[in-house]
């Protein structure tokens, strides 16, 4: 995979957040904050 990266090739990787994944990941951090506060 660093030879493919130091060519320049594109190999993909992970896809971006989505606004679900947002909602998703406030909620568990405001669960979080709310055990810790």
């Amino acid at each position: 995979m660093e030879t493919l990266r130091a060519s320049g090739e594109h190999t993909g990787g992970p896809k971006g957040y989505s606004d679900g994944d947002r909602r998703e990941f406030a909620n568990a951090l405001d669960r979080w904050l709310a055990r810790k506060g």
